[in-house]
């Protein structure tokens, strides 16, 4: 099963699980929630052709850069106090990648320039995050959340010309996570909730360099137990 479908499956579940679960049974201080949305790398293309010069003393150019891609979280959450809840979980935030030419390099390359390259990286994880809620009216309300995130981060450069890999590295570390949203209470048990989180320094140490934040702007669904 792709992980779209697992996505679809568990909001469709949750959706059916909040309709049918009796109101008077919603007073757990557990939920579960699922939601899907977009990330974005926050890096450009310049960054990517310094780093080329910083690292390798290569000179790219005609570098393009595709930083969004789809994303997706499971989790769980315990609300002990009317405003604080705590929430864990796994989140997916996709694939970024681009391309560049390098035109010029040390002498001794293989291949000589210009030859051109593509990259791709990916990140994943488990995350834990402290929630601040504050109920604007009993339909709405807007929450806050810091915590940390332990990323798995993968990065791939391939010469696309030979087929050969010439950077292959996976990061794993621990690093803040924030978040900003809002809930829309449908009835006791179900809600829809509408977030934007940022992921500090993902892939910081691949390659020396110092990792980008990610952004995740995602659309779900919470059911209250």
């Amino acid at each position: 099963m792709s992980h779209v479908r697992l996505v679809r499956s568990s909001v469709c579940l949750l959706v059916i699980t909040g309709a049918l679960w009796p109101a008077a049974h919603a007073q757990s201080p557990w939920y579960l929630g699922a939601s899907a949305g977009q990330s974005a790398i926050r890096a450009d293309p310049g960054e990517i052709e310094s780093g080329f010069l910083v690292d390798d003393a290569f000179t790219a150019t005609g570098t393009t850069l595709d930083k969004r891609d789809s994303g997706w979280k499971l989790y769980a959450g315990h609300r002990f106090h009317r405003f604080l809840a705590v929430e864990f979980g796994y989140i997916d935030l996709g694939e970024a990648s681009f391309n560049t030419t390098i035109v010029a390099a040390p002498a001794g390359t293989v291949p000589a320039p210009p030859f051109p390259i593509h990259a791709t990286a990916t990140a994943r994880g488990a995350f834990l995050s402290a929630v601040a809620q504050w109920p604007v009216s009993s339909i709405f309300t807007v929450f806050g959340k810091l915590g940390a995130f332990r990323s798995e981060a993968e990065f791939t450069e391939v010469i696309t010309t030979t087929g050969v890999t010439r950077v292959s590295r996976t990061e794993r570390r621990t690093d803040v996570t924030a978040g900003l949203g809002l809930e829309w209470n449908i009835t006791n048990a179900l809600a829809a909730r509408l977030e934007l989180e940022r992921f500090k320094d993902v892939g910081r140490g691949i390659g020396g360099r110092q990792g980008r934040d990610v952004d995740f702007a995602s659309i779900g669904v919470v059911v209250r137990f």
